[in-house]
């Protein structure tokens, strides 16, 4: 593999690619829509997850699925662009390997929350403190804040999660440290599929028969391991899906979807016929998963099921995602649309923060109750189906102005 041709350090960066944004934004915002929906009465069936056991999917199963394929299509973006500025493979995939660490510990965290919290510290409590924590170490803003340098912030984050890691109690454990990854939780799973791919990216570069190759391979292991025959791995089993699985599928198709565009922005080709083969890459993927559906009562391997991390899940939700970006690109950079929400832009910006600012509101709700007669107003909301759907459409609203406000102030964590 030739080395990277070194750049002059004041090569400006890319400019941002306003279809991926607005098409992350708009995946946050439903994601957090839908998060919020789960918890309504009488909340319609294709809003929720199907159950395990069911073959197919709703909107809110495509969720996660469509955000990794974004995190993909960034990839040759990002990580390109410190290529380009003459970073060495070495450098690049030391920032890749941080930030996969601290979405692996930020996913296990907000797992740990989900099991329970007992001890000195109540549940919302300990969910803001462990929110704080971690925007402390990995969003602090460049400057600091006021006169309290980067340095010093991180310091205090890092003290805080000590003391919330070491403070947290599960009823349902023994010993002084409690923490347990039960498993890796959706931040997480982004983590370690980043890891991969971001990993497979800085040694490949812009290789798009590299990449093919490797959603191939990633889609072979996850059928391998549906059928019982990657036991041999061990320890290392529960790494096969996020990082060379399905989650890792998702990424990958994404990346290449990004090399292509990216290489397209840099060549000039007709953005029409640009868009006309994305499209055909979008119906390949589709068709891909309908067929191997097809096989769906030879093994439950075939099923569409977001649960069990199936194949054709991954491919359909791999075509609607492209698609949709397709459609995206189009209107934006195409016909030159720009006319949408704020709210969109911001989600996408920040996206990571948002996602952390969910559960922070939700605790600081909780921890409201008492000003309240001892009622939670809104979980209260939640028990009439329009009320609550309206509810959980501010809350995604309110978590992302909150988020966008935070990155004006400095307070971001990317990617």
């Amino acid at each position: 593999m030739s080395a990277p041709v070194p750049v002059a350090p004041d090569v400006p960066r890319a400019p941002r690619v306003l279809s991926i944004d607005l098409l992350r934004g708009a995946d946050v915002l439903l994601m957090l829509f839908v998060n919020e929906v789960a918890g309504v009465t009488g909340a319609p069936a294709f809003l929720l997850h199907r159950p395990s056991d069911f073959d197919g999917m709703t909107i809110t199963d495509l969720v996660f699925p469509a955000f990794l394929v974004i995190v993909g299509i960034a990839v040759p973006f990002a990580l390109g662009g410190r290529l380009r500025r003459g970073e060495s493979r070495r450098q690049a995939w030391g920032h890749v390997l941080m930030r996969s660490l601290a979405l692996v510990a930020m996913g296990v965290l907000m797992v740990n929350a989900e099991h329970g919290v007992s001890g000195v510290l109540s549940a919302p409590v300990w969910n803001v403190l462990a929110t704080l924590g971690v925007l402390l170490v990995w969003g602090a803003p460049e400057n600091g804040w006021g006169r309290v340098r980067r340095s010093w912030l991180r310091v205090a984050g890092v003290a805080l999660l000590l003391f919330v890691a070491l403070a947290y109690r599960n009823p349902d454990l023994s010993g002084w440290f409690h923490l347990r990854p039960y498993w890796w939780g959706i931040i997480g799973l982004i983590g370690w599929a980043y890891l991969g791919v971001a990993s497979l990216y800085v040694l490949a570069g812009d290789r798009p028969a590299i990449l093919a190759g490797a959603v191939a391979l990633s889609y072979c292991v996850a059928l391998a391991a549906a059928a019982g025959n990657m036991a041999w791995l061990g320890a290392l089993r529960p790494l096969v899906g996020p990082v060379i699985g399905t989650q890792g599928a998702l990424v990958l198709a994404g990346a290449l979807l990004g090399v292509l565009l990216r290489r397209h922005l840099q060549e000039g080709e007709s953005s029409w016929s640009f868009a006309a083969r994305m499209l055909g890459y979008a119906a390949a993927l589709g068709v891909a998963g309908v067929l191997l559906r097809s096989l769906s009562g030879v093994h439950p391997a075939f099923i569409i099921s977001k649960n069990h991390g199936t194949v054709p899940w991954g491919l359909v939700s791999s075509a609607l995602t492209c698609g949709a970006w397709v459609a995206v690109f189009v209107l934006v950079d195409i016909l030159g649309f720009r006319r949408w929400p704020r709210s969109f832009a911001i989600a996408g910006e920040n996206p990571l923060v948002a996602y952390l600012m969910a559960p922070f509101l939700l605790s600081a709700f909780a921890l409201a109750t008492p000003l309240f007669g001892g009622t939670n107003f809104y979980e209260a909301l939640g028990g009439t189906t329009g009320v609550g759907l309206v509810r959980s459409a501010l809350f995604a609203w309110l978590v992302v102005r909150l988020s966008g406000w935070m990155r004006s102030k400095g307070v971001r964590i990317q990617l």
